[in-house]
């Protein structure tokens, strides 16, 4: 609470007031369940998921940390299956080509995905070399993501490089003989001045693109995704309120979480406009049981 009072007074954030003073009303919420349901009730509908930041859209790394531990946790829940179609996609694009590929995760966050599609391919003895880039600005998640990488053990081969180019890419693909993680934080709106049309086999985000506040943003990405990619895939949430009972059990004991959850929920768009908007792009399939999607582009 605390820190966000000194966002709030701080006039270097005086375009995230709305933003600032909503985290406040749920974390006061947070204090008790009855007091959280009667937001949850109550405030939660009306507040505007286009102008709302999740407490892991400001610079604490204390609840980056937290957050992503959590989330990392309830991703590996086999029951729960959060992610599963994104890595069970991947992994069958991967088997189908059979060859040497280059992956990016634009926004990778703790990398969780990708090491799930890795832990698969060790598994299954995969003998073709391929390269994940997670791309992603913050030097809090790319710490984490490492550690989260590291659990694989000598399976893979890590990189940790400040800004990637396509000379160093290709350096460390003539030398790659297995699996290789290149962890950088190129901006992901200059991709496709750094790299050639086409150049990536496939392209993906994982509970990203509702991070971006601006609908330009939302736009730009698209584009960039679609000049650099020769496939991608997009995995989201979708609005769903009954859902947010679900997330509440998962994160009451974890705040920060809990917040990433509702908040993200609150932003998320309704499910027939995504279909609508996806009418010409690509296949869209809807999750009920975590309520999010998988759009896959033509």
């Amino acid at each position: 609470m605390q820190k966000l009072q000194e966002f709030k007074n701080d006039p270097r954030y005086g375009d995230r007031l709305y933003a600032i003073e909503e985290n406040i009303r749920f974390v006061e919420a947070m204090k008790s369940l009855p007091r959280y349901v009667w937001w949850l009730l109550t405030r939660a509908p009306k507040i505007d998921g286009a102008r709302l930041l999740e407490l892991t859209d400001f610079p604490v790394e204390e609840w980056d940390v937290s957050m992503h531990g959590r989330l990392m946790e309830v991703e590996r829940n086999k029951k729960i299956k959060l992610i599963k179609p994104l890595v069970d996609k991947i992994l069958e694009f991967i088997f189908k080509k059979n060859r040497p590929l280059t992956l990016v995760n634009l926004g990778a966050g703790g990398m969780e995905v990708d090491r799930q599609v890795i832990s698969e391919l060790i598994e299954k003895k995969y003998d073709k070399p391929i390269i994940f880039i997670g791309v992603d600005k913050s030097p809090v998640t790319n710490k984490i993501a490492k550690e989260n990488l590291n659990s694989l053990g000598k399976g893979i081969e890590i990189f940790d490089i400040e800004i990637l180019t396509k000379n160093r890419l290709e350096e460390i693909a003539r030398l790659n003989k297995g699996i290789a993680v290149i962890l950088c934080k190129n901006n992901i709106f200059n991709l496709g001045a750094e790299f050639p049309p086409k150049y990536f086999d496939l392209v993906y985000n994982s509970l990203f693109k509702h991070h971006l506040v601006q609908s330009s943003d939302k736009e730009k990405l698209d584009k960039i995704i679609e000049e650099i990619s020769k496939k991608s895939l997009e995995y989201d949430g979708y609005k769903d309120w009954p859902i947010m009972i679900l997330q509440t059990l998962a994160g009451w004991n974890y705040p920060n979480f809990l917040n990433a959850e509702i908040f993200s929920n609150l932003r998320f768009r309704h499910k027939k406009d995504l279909i609508l908007s996806s009418a010409n792009k690509g296949r869209i399939s809807f999750y009920k049981g975590t309520g999010f999607y998988l759009l896959e582009y033509f």
